[in-house]
């Protein structure tokens, strides 16, 4: 990597002694970090850097001194853990998938079978920042269920230089961006190759000038990732920039990272010779790329115009997330015209014609992305079947002559990777008494029922084992975070032993957008005062969570609670988390007693914070938004709803805090505080078990892709292989 004339550096991959060659391949495959297994292999060699490397293995392999890795190949313990570890990698690589229909006929995927999959972002790991929040690590889910199921799917998105930015929240309480370059060399992530071994690179030609893309790759279980990266010194230095930041601010780069994933990913698929029989849109951002296939099909294929719409109108499937209007990615026309227009106009159209694919009635101005999708979609949903009923009501206009009920927007209920965010502890009982089904077959409740056999005690103890362990990683994370920004105070004694394992804890972890009402438990502060401080009955809280950089009410929502937890001393029992990543999240949702969600119905497209908690025996305490009233059947948590049917959102907000302060200080407190002789609360436990049953078995990524495959992935399939054969 060149960092200044006639001055290079040069990064040297560590030596790994010969009897840990498979340590490094490994390494390289994401399914090492959401093994069980595996993760504890890695743990073993150096568990101090291994958390200091935020859990990747690559970068361990990097910073062990080499001594250790000597030892470690002289340690026959550790040999046979490794061969262990490479036999069940191998038994799950060499897993093939099928697909059965809902009357059990079997389909066999065949080698030029290919869904091709794009996303802005993807929540892979913590040691991956090209992620903001719940969409990226649904798309990361996805393509780590993709691989359970051994489905022909290949992925494509961006590489950031900088990723999203890192949270400090200084001394005032004031959220502060820190953004940091990301040491790809030390990632598991590789860059492709031509056959001489030399970097393989694409360009596109955009606004008159050729773009330089690089291609990295993620190897995720059976399924690669494809990263572009613009950052090379074929380029100039604004389009080196394009790749920098993840959603940028501005808008001319912001279109610029469009276009470079969506035409960017044609040329890509055409140099690997991958001809997908499905395109899957994960939100408008790769809208852009029906031009270009557009282009290609008429220029390269010889099809017509309108024989082209048609096969791109049969094989796309758009996933929306937004159930905003606003929320909706949109350009201003005068920016399509500027970068746009020769390949616009190079299908026979004017932009001014292509237009009317991507206008919403009212508004002359904007380009809407999601409309363009939509307009060239057979296939599209939402991601809950609330949300596919507020999406068709916001779409309605796109679709004149249909009702609100007749529009082609379906639903597919989003789910979570069951191996990526179960706590050890509970994966240890669900190989006991479940069995490894679930690996594969998520999505087959029959093995769900085994969870009601697994003893209280057992599922109690374990759940008890995971809170310390999240107690104790939450008070080396406020230790630290103080000294990383050099608290002028020491740390009390007080903060180091934040939080107890003995009380009732309820969690808020999600981005801090001002619908989700993080403020919303603040809204009679002496009654919650009350409930924190009872002596007989207290209970604490954990949030955690960013808000975009550009969001300041979202930044005033984080520095209301911080605020409220200093005036009152309770800093060690209301508890803010600095700079939520993944790692946060798995600590949170696996070791709180309740998630709490509490949005403006209904803003929640989906959510799947509360399915990750629900599915590690926390009970869901929800508004009835997003994916909850599928799930909700008043055994397996709490629903929050004496605010719905009022159009005074004041009133609204009044009337759902306190039925949440009345059900905490109430049947919650009292469950979770009523004990047996074993000090075991019964009634608790049958919560947690109601609660792991009903999310484990309805709210998986496998039902999730399943699901994907009935209603759209094989029809696209076959209405591509009909339409071009």
């Amino acid at each position: 990597m060149k960092t200044e004339k006639n001055l290079y550096t040069f990064y040297v991959n560590p030596k790994i002694p010969d009897k840990l060659s498979l340590l490094s391949e490994l390494s390289y495959n994401l399914w090492s970090t959401w093994d069980k297994q595996a993760i504890k292999l890695f743990n073993r060699i150096d568990p101090v850097i291994y958390r200091r490397c935020a859990h990747n293995p690559v970068m361990l392999l990097h910073k062990v001194p080499a001594k250790r890795l000597e030892e470690l190949a002289q340690d026959n313990g550790f040999l046979s853990e490794l061969e262990q570890v490479w036999k069940s990698f191998e038994s799950y690589i060499s897993y093939q998938g099928h697909y059965k229909n809902s009357n059990g006929k079997k389909h066999e995927f065949s080698q030029n079978d290919c869904i091709a999959y794009l996303s802005m972002e993807y929540g892979l790991h913590e040691s991956l920042p090209i992620y903001s929040g719940g969409l990226g690590v649904l798309a990361g889910d996805h393509l780590k269920a993709a691989s359970d199921l051994a489905l022909p799917l290949v992925g494509i998105g961006l590489l950031y230089k900088y990723g999203y930015f890192s949270q400090i929240i200084n001394l005032n309480g004031e959220q502060q961006e820190n953004w940091k370059e990301n040491p790809w060399h030390l990632m598991p992530v590789k860059v492709l190759k031509d056959e001489k071994g030399e970097n393989r690179l694409i360009n596109i030609k955009i606004h008159n000038e050729t773009i330089w893309i690089k291609i990295w790759y993620i190897m995720i279980g059976k399924i690669k990732l494809y990263l572009l990266d613009t950052d090379i010194p074929e380029n100039s230095l604004s389009n080196r920039s394009i790749t920098d930041r993840l959603y940028d601010a501005d808008r001319s780069t912001r279109i610029m990272q469009e276009i470079v994933l969506s035409f960017g990913a044609m040329e890509l698929l055409e140099t690997l010779k991958i001809t997908p029989q499905v395109f899957h849109l994960n939100e408008g951002h790769s809208a852009f790329i029906i031009i270009d296939r557009l282009r290609r099909l008429m220029q390269d294929d010889g099809y017509s115009y309108d024989e082209a719409c048609q096969i791109i109108y049969n094989n796309t499937l758009f996933t929306t997330h937004t159930p905003v209007s606003a929320g909706n990615e949109h350009f201003d026309l005068e920016m399509i015209r500027k970068y746009l227009k020769d390949k616009i106009e190079a299908l026979g159209l004017s932009v001014e014609e292509f237009f009317k694919y991507a206008s919403i009635p009212g508004d002359k101005n904007n380009f809407w992305l999601p409309a363009l999708a939509l307009r060239f979609s057979r296939y599209a949903n939402g991601v809950s079947e609330l949300h596919s009923r507020v999406s068709r009501k916001l779409w309605r206009h796109l679709y004149p002559h249909l009702s609100v009920e007749e529009l082609p927007i379906g639903y597919v209920t989003n789910g979570v990777h069951t191996q990526s965010w179960l706590s050890k502890e509970l994966t240890l009982l669900f190989d006991r008494y479940i069995g490894a089904d679930y690996l594969h077959m998520g999505e087959e409740s029959s093995i769900w029922q085994n969870i009601m056999k697994i003893p209280d005690i057992e599922i109690w103890e374990a759940h008890q084992r995971r809170k310390e362990q999240m107690i104790s990683f939450i008070r080396q994370h406020v230790e630290q975070t103080a000294l990383d920004n050099k608290a002028i105070v020491p740390i009390s004694l007080k903060l180091r032993n934040t939080l107890s394992p003995d009380v009732l804890t309820i969690g808020f972890a999600r981005r801090f957008a001002p619908y989700k009402r993080a403020n919303l438990i603040l809204q009679d502060p002496e009654r919650l005062l009350s409930i924190i401080n009872n002596p007989h009955k207290p209970v604490q809280f954990v949030f955690g969570g960013k808000a975009h950089p550009a969001d300041p009410e979202g930044k005033r929502l984080i520095k209301t609670l911080i605020d409220f937890a200093k005036a009152h001393d309770i800093e060690d029992r209301f508890v803010f988390i600095e700079d939520y990543d993944i790692n946060v999240a798995k600590h949170i949702v696996q070791g709180v007693d309740v998630w709490l969600n509490n949005p403006i119905r209904p803003f929640e497209a989906s959510g799947t914070s509360g399915m990750k908690a629900g599915l590690n025996g926390a009970i869901n305490l929800s508004v009835l938004d997003g994916w909850w009233p599928e799930c909700y059947d008043g055994e397996n948590g709490w629903a929050i709803t004496s605010g719905e049917g009022h159009d005074s959102q004041e009133v609204s907000n009044s009337l759902e805090a306190q039925q949440i302060y009345e059900m905490i200080e109430g049947e919650i407190s009292d469950l979770y505080y009523r004990r047996n002789e074993s000090n075991l609360p019964i009634g608790w436990i049958q919560k947690m078990k109601n609660s792991i049953y009903s999310v484990g078995k309805g709210f998986n990524l496998h039902r999730m892709l399943r699901e994907y495959l009935d209603k759209y992935y094989i029809n696209g399939m076959q209405s591509y292989k009909e339409l071009t054969g």
